[in-house]
């Protein structure tokens, strides 16, 4: 019965534990965009990446953006070398082909001070922390 008692507690454990797992800060050296689509559908989604003045990053062109590093709990993410960036200024936009997110804008983000950002589809503001971001997403539903 203890040994029952004690896989149950650490399967309990193991399932607090997983969704901080999933939602871990990138890896040292590295900046995080994290995107979240109502429909969840993420095919064609990329991040269009450069630094000041207007460079894009070594391998990105609008026509071949980024894609995704991986997914997570909050929808997918893309990771970049933070030493890539002038000054430490994340510039980005994710789009799909010419449909842009977030406006249509140019974003940025100082990756000196903050290395993971979130991003709801159709939301203009960038969010730097899991909260904020599924607050905001509860409170401006899906249509």
């Amino acid at each position: 019965m203890k040994k029952a008692n004690f896989v149950l507690q650490a399967l309990i454990a193991a399932a607090m534990l997983a969704p901080a797992l999933a939602s871990a800060a990138p890896p040292e050296g590295k900046v995080q965009i994290n995107y979240n689509r109502c429909d969840a559908n993420y095919d064609g989604w990329g991040v269009h990446l450069w630094k000041d003045p207007g460079i894009p990053l070594p391998g990105v062109e609008w026509q071949n953006p980024m894609m995704p590093t991986g997914k997570n709990d909050f929808g997918i993410f893309f990771q970049a070398d933070f030493k890539e960036f002038s000054k430490g200024k994340v510039n980005y936009i994710v789009h799909k082909g010419d449909s842009k997110d977030q406006g249509g804008r140019d974003m940025s983000f100082d990756g000196n001070t903050v290395k993971e950002i979130r991003v709801n589809n159709g939301d203009r503001k960038i969010y730097t922390s899991l909260e904020d971001a599924q607050k905001a997403r509860a409170e401006n539903p899906c249509k």
